[in-house]
């Protein structure tokens, strides 16, 4: 990785490793291992946290403490990890939504969205049937993460000990935990089978990015991203979904997926290929391979600022872009393994400008 004017806006993923740490909220369910980043003290104060994580449990997520709320709306999202199969999870999952405490379940790669506010938990993973496991995101609008639970099956004692624990451990909590005096009782008697919420929750379909043949409606969702002849390059996946705020209850971000496999430049077209957009974006490179989390398997090189000052990427890592910066063109180099590209923008429709 060069060092630059922009080098600061690089992040490794590694930096949110908690050594020591993981076994905080391992239970059952929850992720094998994940890095989890956010705005207060990984992202340049940008209003977002965000993580990305490896799953192969059974069970509850947070026995016990669920559900749960944030002050800021966020978008929960569940991806396979096979490249040549976009539609497939290899697992199912069992959520809950609403006060209502409404269960829904899907076995496909999938969106949560939740309004800030807004009920959700308990997760359960009932089944995970492929080999390696899938993969879970989070992408919340709040800088400093922030939960109060309000499950009914931690004590007194318990909660005070969780909040001992980390005063003592030296780490500072990657989250402001607190708890509700009104407690909410998850069983068999009190949870709903309505379809109040089944809006909520959107599946990952694979869009036409690449096709180059998108209707006025979908190119006025992309910007100028299309315009001017510009057209995806081989770096770029086939199997990207797009999703935008008037496909998230309103939320206000819109992001992509998708896992690449192809070296080659993502964008072709007139000039040097470099845009800005209105808000803040974050680009995340994951590696896709569950026994080690900080391997990303490819080399990667983007362009930031309007010098086209040019970053090498060759490990999992959050590319900062503040509003207006001007950044691109992105291409990998060359690909061991399938890498998987997050970008996270944080507006409702993906606004962007060519610059040169």
């Amino acid at each position: 990785m060069a060092a630059g004017k922009y080098k600061h806006l690089i992040k490794p993923l590694k930096i949110a490793e908690m050594p020591g740490m993981e076994q905080a909220f391992r239970n059952t369910g929850n992720a094998d291992v994940n890095r989890w980043l956010n705005g207060r003290d990984h992202l340049e104060g940008v209003k977002l946290n965000f993580s990305w994580g490896f799953y192969t449990g059974l069970g509850d997520w947070h026995p016990g403490m669920d559900p749960h709320v944030h002050p800021y709306p966020e978008c929960l999202v569940f991806v396979g990890l096979d490249p040549n199969r976009p539609e497939y999870l290899g697992a199912k999952i069992q959520y809950c939504l609403g006060k209502e405490l409404e269960i829904h379940s899907f076995d496909r790669p999938s969106v949560i969205s939740a309004p800030a506010g807004f009920y959700h938990c308990p997760s359960v993973t009932l089944d995970v049937t492929s080999p390696i496991g899938y993969s879970f995101f989070i992408i919340s609008l709040g800088a400093d993460p922030t939960t109060r639970w309000l499950g009914d099956g931690l004590t007194d004692e318990q909660i005070q000990e969780m909040k001992e624990a980390w005063a003592s451990s030296g780490v500072k909590p990657p989250m402001n935990s607190s708890f509700g005096k009104k407690r909410v009782h998850v069983s068999e008697e009190t949870v709903t089978h309505g379809h109040l919420y089944d809006d909520y929750i959107k599946p990952l379909i694979p869009n036409t990015i690449t096709a180059g043949q998108l209707s006025s409606t979908e190119k006025s969702r992309y910007g100028e991203m299309f315009k001017n002849g510009r057209k995806p390059g081989p770096g770029l996946t086939e199997n990207a979904v797009w999703m935008f705020g008037n496909d998230l209850r309103g939320i206000d971000v819109n992001f992509c997926w998708g896992i690449h496999t192809q070296p080659g430049i993502w964008m072709r077209g007139p000039g040097k290929g470099a845009h800005v957009h209105p808000v803040d974006e974050v680009l995340v490179f994951a590696g896709t391979e569950p026994s080690d989390i900080d391997y990303l398997g490819a080399e990667i090189q983007i362009d930031l600022g309007s010098e086209h000052e040019r970053y090498i990427i060759d490990e999992p890592a959050a590319v900062v872009i503040p509003a207006g910066l001007a950044h691109n063109p992105i291409v990998t180099r060359w690909v061991d393994k399938p890498f998987g590209v997050l970008m996270m923008s944080l507006g409702a429709r993906h606004e962007t400008t060519h610059v040169d």
